[in-house]
């Protein structure tokens, strides 16, 4: 993916930033996006609260010119407030897509960033469509503010709907010659570890990392990202690639026995 032009959500720190440094070591122009500074050497970096659609708005307003790919990787853990939650992972990946998609050019890619955590998409897929449907960032606040949540179902909820967007936005994407695919992870040793350690609670991310032996490195997760968003996966549309050294599929075939989870035990 030689020279293209990459904007990366998320950039100053874990997955983002290893995207951030996989892509420059590839040649290409990264435009870093992050409430937190950057400190990589990028062709362009631009403060952006997720959380704010006005900080968005003139994000967007300062990306000049064509984008060939488009890797929202920002989001928050369930230990913040479930509307904040609700604002980043969800709201704003929303905002940044639409506001982006008709610069990406022709062969372009969008690659979300969602979670194993957004697994149960199609039990509440009602909900997401209904805030899916909201025709604007506002709008969304006010749905997410009727329908209230803690924090650790919101940000379920909010990876199951970025799962879910992906899978709608792949119809634009294809009219336009691009693709829309997402990436969920298992548990990753970025700086928020410890938050969803707290969030999951009784010790249930330490009980999937023991089942597959080690959490991911950010860079391996970067590396599925990039993969998603160059030319080997052109025919790739709509899916979610779940990233998790096996979990899910331990869980359902049987070699990770769900019913040893803390959380099972914990409801005896």
């Amino acid at each position: 993916m030689s020279g293209k032009r990459i904007v990366i959500t998320g950039a100053a720190s874990g997955i983002g930033a290893a995207a951030v440094a996989q892509h420059l070591a590839d040649g290409d122009q990264v435009v870093a996006l992050d409430v937190k500074p950057i400190t990589a050497k990028v062709q362009q970096a631009l403060r952006c609260d997720m959380a704010d659609p006005a900080s968005i708005s003139a994000a967007l307003a300062a990306i000049d010119g064509p984008v060939d790919a488009l890797l929202n990787i920002a989001g928050l853990p369930g230990t913040v407030a479930p509307e904040l939650i609700m604002r980043v992972n969800t709201l704003g990946l929303r905002a940044i897509t639409q506001g982006l998609i008709d610069r990406l050019q022709r062969g372009g890619a969008i690659v979300n960033v969602a979670s194993i955590a957004g697994f149960n998409w199609a039990r509440h897929l009602k909900d997401i469509n209904e805030l899916l449907a909201t025709p604007s960032y506002e709008a969304g606040v006010e749905w997410c503010a009727a329908h209230p949540m803690d924090g650790n179902t919101a940000y379920h909820f909010s990876k199951e709907c970025v799962v879910v967007y992906t899978m709608q936005m792949a119809g634009p994407a294809l009219a336009r010659g691009l693709r829309c695919n997402s990436v969920s992870p298992g548990p990753v040793a970025t700086p928020l570890l410890p938050d969803f350690k707290e969030q999951a609670g009784s010790g249930q991310i330490e009980w999937v990392i023991y089942g597959i032996g080690r959490a991911a490195e950010p860079g391996e997760i970067a590396e599925v990202v990039k993969y998603l968003a160059t030319g080997p996966a052109s025919f790739v549309n709509g899916r979610d690639l779940i990233v998790d050294r096996g979990f899910s599929a331990g869980i359902t075939c049987g070699w990770i026995d769900k019913n040893s989870s803390p959380l099972v035990k914990a409801r005896g």
